[in-house]
């Protein structure tokens, strides 16, 4: 399908990143300039949660995309949108992931703890680069005591310039392994990150 043809039939564009515009720090050869063809709107919907929406902009931006963070819809932002269908506002939320996820959850007015020790009354779960043995051991242990858990996304791999890499799926199994649990999930292909 042409640009044209695809710009009189549609409103907007939903692209996804990794792997469809980009891979890792690299784009995908004609990706920016078909988006810009379009001459459409465009919202850049990635279920990668260790970044916030700022920084992915900056970062689709350095590969050579026209974005905004408010262009930006992560699976981090729906899940946090998401956990006001299970908690009251201000409710203590544990977040076994990146800075920036804790950073979303705190500006959504919730109190981000991060022990198990803390009674959070629900856990927020995606990808960090940073995260240890520690951490999901904090997860499991709020996991057990039956609150809700909401993932970002369960994309077992991440698409890099590497190749594939352990991706947040691989680190919710380890949850759901330990605790015998299934979680919430907000990103793609489920419905939560384009409702958000």
């Amino acid at each position: 399908m042409t640009a044209d043809r695809l710009s009189a039939r549609h409103d907007a564009v939903l692209a996804d990143l990794d792997g469809t515009l980009i891979r890792g720090t690299e784009p995908v050869p004609g990706a920016s300039a078909a988006l810009e063809e379009s001459g459409l709107p465009v919202v850049y919907v990635t279920n990668n949660a260790s970044r916030a929406p700022s920084g992915t902009a900056e970062h689709l931006r350095d590969l050579g995309f026209a974005a905004a963070a408010s262009d930006v819809m992560t699976s981090a932002q729906a899940a946090v949108v998401m956990l006001a269908d299970h908690v009251a506002d201000g409710a203590r939320v544990l977040v076994v992931g990146h800075d920036s996820f804790r950073d979303l959850a705190t500006e959504a007015g919730y109190e981000v703890v991060r022990s198990a020790d803390d009674d959070p009354q629900a856990v927020l779960q995606g990808l960090s680069r940073e995260l240890t043995w520690a951490d999901l051991a904090e997860g499991c242990l709020a996991l057990r005591t039956g609150v809700p858990w909401i993932a970002s996304n369960v994309d077992t791999t991440l698409p890099t310039e590497r190749g594939l890499l352990p991706g947040n799926g691989s680190l919710v199994a380890a949850l759901r392994a330990a605790s015998d649990r299934e979680p919430v999930v907000a990103g793609k292909p489920a419905a939560g990150v384009l409702l958000a």
